[in-house]
C-alpha cells in the first residue's frame, strides 16, 4: 500500500507541476524567431538581387547610350571619307565592307564597369545614318538604336578665305587682309614677326593658340580671335570630266567632236610655243609667253606658269588636278602647281565696267595618302586674281606679289612679303563643308541581338 500510495502522489504532482515546460516553450519560441528570421533574410536577398540588376540594367543602357555617342563622334571626324563609294569607316579611318548594309561590329570597349560595342549602316547618299549599340553591365545587356541625319554645311570660305586645316605659318613680312582659319596652331616665326600684318579674323583649332590680329590704324578695324574646327571637303569633280573638258583648247587646230570644247582661236589666243604636254598632261607657260583659256573645265596633271596665264572675260574657267596616283612624271614632293616669280595669273573679268569678278578657279584632288605640293609666287607690282583649293596639299605662297581670291590647302606656308585680299565681289566656289551628322531619333530596343541589327527597335 505504502508504495502504491507514493505512486499515485507522484502522478499528482507531476500533473499538477511545471517542471520541464521551459524546454519545449523555448524550442518553440526558437523555431518561431528563425522563421521570422528567414523571411527578413530571404526579403533581403530578393531585395538586394533586384537592386543588382537594377543597377546592371541601368549601367547597361548608359553603356549603350555611350557607345551610340562615341560612334556619332567618329562618323563626324571621318565624314570627309564617308560617300557612296566607301560606305563603311572604321573607329580609325580605316575603310570597311559593309555586310548586308551594315558595317563590321566594333571590338568591345569598355567604360567605367560597363562595356560596349556598336554597328553603324552603311553611308548613303541622303546622308542617313543608324547606328545600334549593345551595352553590357553585371550581367545584363541593353540595345539601343540611334538614327542620324547629316544637316547641310556652309561653304568653305564663307567665313575665311586663306584655309590651312592642319596648320598655318607666317614668316617674313607678309600682309593678310582676310580672314584666316586653321585647325591647328596659327603661327608667326621670330624671322620678321613685327613685320607681318594681320587683318581680318583668325580662327585657331580647339586647344591652339594663335596671334592676335592688328586694329587700327594698320588694319580698318579689329580682328578677333575664335576657337574651333573645319573640315576641308574632298575636291569632287565632274563625273564625264576625263572625257568631256577643254582640254583640246590647248592643241592648235584641234579637231574633235562636237561635243568636246574647241577653241577656234587657240592658235591666236597664245604665245607659249609648247603649253600642252599631253603625255604627262603638263601645262607649261614658259618666262616671256602668255597663255589665254577659254572654254569651261580642263583636267590635268600639273600647271607650271613662268610667263603669263588670262582667263577670258567671257568664260569660267575651272582647271581640276587629277590625282597624283594618276600622274607620273611629278617630281618627288608632288608638285602639281608651281607659279614661280616671273609668273601672273589674270581674269579680264574681273573688276570690269559690267561689274564681275570672276577668277579662274584651281582645284587640286590630292591624295589621303600621297602629299602633293603647290607653289605660288610673284614678283612685287603684280596682281593675281584665282581661287585655289587643294585639301590634301601642302600650300606654299612667297613673293611679292599681290594675290586677290581665295585659298585653302592641308597647311599653309608663307613666306617672304606676299600681299593676300579679298574680295566679297567675287562668286563663292561650290564648295560647301561636310554636314555634321546629329541625332534626329533614340529608341530602345527588345532583346540583345536581331537580324537586322535593328530589328525590333
Amino acid at each position: 500500500m505504502i508504495a502504491i500510495d507514493r505512486f499515485f502522489l507522484l502522478v499528482r504532482d507531476l500533473r499538477r507541476s511545471e517542471r520541464g515546460m521551459a524546454l519545449p516553450t523555448a524550442m518553440f519560441a526558437m523555431i518561431a524567431c528563425f522563421g521570422l528570421a528567414s523571411v527578413a533574410v530571404l526579403s533581403s536577398v530578393d531585395a538586394q538581387r533586384g537592386t543588382h540588376r537594377d543597377s546592371g540594367s541601368k549601367s547597361a543602357i548608359a553603356a549603350a547610350d555611350a557607345g551610340a555617342s562615341v560612334a556619332l563622334m567618329r562618323l563626324n571626324r571621318y565624314s570627309k571619307k564617308l560617300s557612296a563609294a566607301t560606305p563603311c569607316i572604321g573607329p580609325a579611318g580605316e575603310v570597311q565592307t559593309p555586310t548586308g548594309g551594315w558595317c563590321p561590329s566594333t571590338a568591345a570597349e569598355t567604360v567605367g564597369g560597363a562595356s560596349f560595342a556598336y554597328r553603324v549602316s552603311a553611308f548613303q547618299s541622303s546622308g542617313e545614318v543608324s547606328v545600334v549599340s549593345v551595352g553590357a553591365a553585371g550581367g545584363v545587356s541593353r540595345r539601343v538604336n540611334v538614327k542620324l541625319a547629316s544637316t547641310q554645311g556652309k561653304n568653305v570660305f564663307l567665313n575665311e578665305q586663306l584655309i590651312g586645316e592642319t596648320k598655318m605659318t607666317f614668316e617674313g613680312g607678309p600682309t593678310i587682309k582676310t580672314n584666316v582659319g586653321s585647325n591647328g596652331n596659327v603661327e608667326q616665326s621670330t624671322n620678321g614677326k613685327n613685320s607681318i600684318i594681320l587683318c581680318g579674323d583668325i580662327r585657331h583649332g580647339i586647344g591652339k593658340t594663335s596671334p592676335t590680329p592688328q586694329g587700327p590704324p594698320t588694319c580698318p578695324k579689329q580682328g578677333t580671335v575664335s576657337e574651333g574646327n573645319k573640315t576641308l571637303p574632298p575636291v569632287v569633280p565632274p563625273t564625264n570630266i576625263a572625257t568631256e573638258n577643254s582640254n583640246c583648247r590647248l592643241v592648235p587646230n584641234c579637231s574633235v567632236e562636237p561635243t568636246k570644247e574647241v577653241d577656234p582661236y587657240v592658235g591666236k589666243a597664245r604665245t607659249a610655243t609648247k603649253p600642252w604636254d599631253a603625255a604627262h598632261r603638263f601645262i607649261t607657260v614658259e618666262n616671256g609667253a602668255s597663255l589665254t583659256m577659254g572654254g569651261k573645265d580642263y583636267f590635268v596633271c600639273g600647271l607650271f606658269l613662268n610667263g603669263e596665264l588670262f582667263m577670258q572675260s567671257t568664260s569660267r574657267v575651272r582647271i581640276f588636278f587629277d590625282k597624283p596616283e594618276n600622274c607620273p612624271g611629278l617630281d618627288s614632293k608632288r608638285t602639281q602647281i608651281e607659279i614661280t616669280a616671273t609668273a601672273t595669273v589674270k581674269s579680264t573679268a574681273f573688276g570690269t565696267s559690267a561689274g564681275t569678278f570672276d577668277v579662274p578657279g584651281f582645284y587640286v584632288m590630292g591624295s589621303p595618302t600621297l602629299s602633293t605640293t603647290v607653289k605660288i609666287s610673284g614678283s612685287a607690282g603684280s596682281q593675281n586674281e584665282l581661287m585655289l583649293y587643294a585639301p590634301y596639299s601642302n600650300l606654299v605662297i612667297g613673293g611679292n606679289a599681290t594675290w586677290i581670291g581665295m585659298f585653302a590647302g592641308k597647311s599653309v606656308e608663307i613666306n617672304g612679303n606676299p600681299t593676300l585680299k579679298s574680295d566679297s565681289r567675287i562668286p563663292l566656289p561650290d564648295l560647301s563643308e561636310p554636314g555634321l551628322l546629329q541625332r534626329t531619333r533614340y529608341v530602345e530596343c527588345t532583346g540583345v541581338t536581331a537580324t537586322p541589327p535593328d530589328a525590333s527597335c
